[in-house]
């Protein structure tokens, strides 16, 4: 879910419950990478450009920042952090990854 999906009173929760988490995020420089617009270098392709951000900053973010990750994504999709983590797979964290990094408003607390 992306936080322009979030209506009413639960955008105040909401908000509430991510600005812990993103603040940490946003602190660690390698992982606030991923989610900072960056231009790309003449002469790269795209899909290569975007790969080689994945491979320098998703480890440090997923390693160092589980908790931060899981808080965001719950509170996203209307969950305790105890209930999105027992449901969690490889590929609904790709997928939520996914979500959260094309979402131009979460993104932007990071500009």
């Amino acid at each position: 879910m992306k936080l322009s999906d979030i209506k009413g009173e639960r955008v105040f929760d909401v908000i509430a419950e991510i600005i812990d988490p993103i603040v940490s995020i946003a602190e660690d420089e390698d992982a606030a990478d991923l989610f900072k617009p960056k231009e790309l270098p003449e002469g790269m392709e795209p899909w290569g450009f975007f790969l080689s951000r994945v491979k320098r900053s998703l480890p440090p973010l997923v390693k160092r920042h589980k908790g931060e990750i899981c808080k965001i994504m719950a509170s996203l999709n209307d969950v305790s952090v105890e209930e999105y983590t027992k449901e969690l797979t490889i590929p609904k964290l790709l997928s939520d990854m996914t979500e959260l990094l094309t979402d131009q408003e979460f993104t932007a607390f990071f500009k």
